[in-house]
C-alpha cells in the first residue's frame, strides 16, 4: 500500500513523493520508542529505499535529524537533561535510531540514520574539533579528544565514543550483505572519514590520514583486522559471481525479481567483475599505511590503487563515481545525494 501510494504520488498532477514520505515516516515514528519494533523498522526500511530511489532522502533525515536532538537533550528541560547526563555517565552508550554497533537486515535505513547522524557531526562541528585535537595533540587518544571538544563546544551532550560516525560505517559494512546494493556507498563513507587528511586546515603540515589515529587501541586493530578480512570476502563473493551465471543472493538483497520471473539474483558478470576490481582497491587502501603516512603525492602511487578515486576521497568529494560502468537495474551507486 505505501509503495503504491508513492507511485501514484510521482504521476503528474499528484502531490509528489515527497509529501508521501514525510507522511508516513512522521506516522510511523510519532511510536514511543518505535526504532525497537521490527514492524515499523522493515517499513521505514523500505521508504528509506524509496527516498534512495527518488533521490530523496533529505525529507527522511530532516525529520529524524530533529528527533535525533531531542534524544540528546538540545530541546528539553533542565531536570530531563540531567537525567539524561547522569544515565550516560553511569556507562550507557547514548541514543540511536540503529540500536547496537549495526543492522545486516535494514541497511537503507541504516544508510539514512548515519547520513544524518553525520550531518550532527558535521553541524556541531564534533568532527572537525575532534580530528583537530588529534592533529594538534599527538598523544591524545579519541576519547580524549572527544571529551576535549565537548568542553571547547560547549555540548550539553556528545555521542559516545563508539558511536562516532567513523566507527559506526566501519561497523555496518561489516554487516552489511555482499550482494547489498549500499555496499560500496557504505564502504565509501567509511574511506571519506578514515582517509581524511587534515592538518593543513589548522595551520599544520600535512601528517598522513587522520583514521590511523582511530584505531590504535588493541579493541580496535582488531576491528580493522575484521574489515580486512571482510572485504576479501566480499571481493571473493563477487569474483565467484562473475564466473556464475546465476548465483543466488548472499544475504537480503539481490536484483528485483524480472518480467520473465527470473528471482532475485545478481546476473551481470560485468557488474560483478568491476565490484571485485572495487572492493580490491578498498584492500590496498586499508592494508597499505605508507601512503597513509605523511605527506604521500597521490599521482605517484601505482595505477591500481585507482589514484583518481582515492584523491576525490581524500578530499572528501562524496559524489565521485564508484564504478565505471552503468550498474544493473538495483545498483544505483553514487546516485544518492547524501
Amino acid at each position: 500500500m505505501i509503495q503504491a501510494h508513492i507511485s501514484v504520488s510521482t504521476q503528474p498532477n499528484e502531490v509528489g513523493p515527497v509529501a508521501v514520505l514525510e507522511f508516513w515516516v512522521q506516522a510511523l515514528i510519532s511510536q514511543h520508542l518505535w526504532y525497537r519494533e521490527q514492524p515499523i523498522l522493515f517499513l521505514m526500511d523500505h521508504l528509506c529505499k524509496a527516498a534512495f530511489q527518488l533521490m530523496q532522502e533529505d525529507c527522511i533525515q530532516k525529520l529524524l535529524y530533529q528527533q535525533h536532538k531531542n534524544a540528546l537533550g538540545y530541546h528539553c528541560d533542565r531536570s530531563l537533561l540531567s537525567s539524561l547526563v547522569n544515565w550516560i555517565v553511569a556507562g550507557n552508550i547514548t541514543p540511536s535510531f540503529v540500536e547496537g554497533l549495526a543492522t545486516p537486515t535494514q541497511v537503507w535505513f541504516a544508510w539514512t540514520v548515519l547520513n544524518m547522524e553525520s550531518i550532527f557531526e558535521e553541524d556541531s562541528q564534533l568532527r572537525r574539533v575532534i580530528e583537530g585535537e588529534l592533529v594538534i595533540n599527538s598523544a591524545f587518544t579519541p576519547d580524549q579528544a572527544l571529551k576535549k571538544a565537548q568542553t571547547q563546544l560547549k555540548l550539553p551532550i556528545v555521542p559516545s565514543l563508539q558511536r562516532l560516525l567513523i566507527y559506526r560505517w566501519a561497523h555496518q559494512a561489516l554487516v552489511t550483505p555482499s550482494d547489498h546494493p549500499l555496499l560500496p556507498l557504505i564502504w565509501q563513507k567509511f574511506f571519506l572519514l578514515y582517509l581524511h587528511r587534515p592538518g593543513p586546515q589548522y595551520g599544520l603540515p600535512i601528517d598522513g590520514c587522520i583514521g590511523r589515529r582511530f584505531f590504535q587501541s588493541p579493541a580496535h586493530i582488531s576491528l580493522l583486522k575484521e574489515m580486512k578480512r571482510r572485504l576479501t570476502e566480499v571481493a571473493d563473493f563477487h569474483h565467484a559471481a562473475s564466473k556464475a551465471l546465476r548465483v543466488p543472493a548472499e544475504g537480503s538483497e539481490g536484483l528485483p525479481e524480472s518480467q520473465s520471473g527470473t528471482p532475485g539474483y545478481l546476473t551481470s558478470p560485468e557488474l560483478h567483475k568491476e565490484l571485485v576490481r572495487l572492493f580490491n582497491v578498498y584492500i590496498l587502501w586499508l592494508e597499505d599505511e605508507n601512503f597513509q603516512k605523511g605527506d604521500t603525492y597521490i599521482p605517484s602511487l601505482p595505477k591500481h590503487y585507482d589514484i583518481h578515486r582515492l584523491a576525490k576521497v581524500m578530499q572528501n568529494q562524496q559524489g565521485c563515481s564508484l564504478l565505471s560502468i552503468d550498474p544493473a537495474p538495483g545498483w544505483d551507486l553514487g546516485t544518492s545525494k547524501s
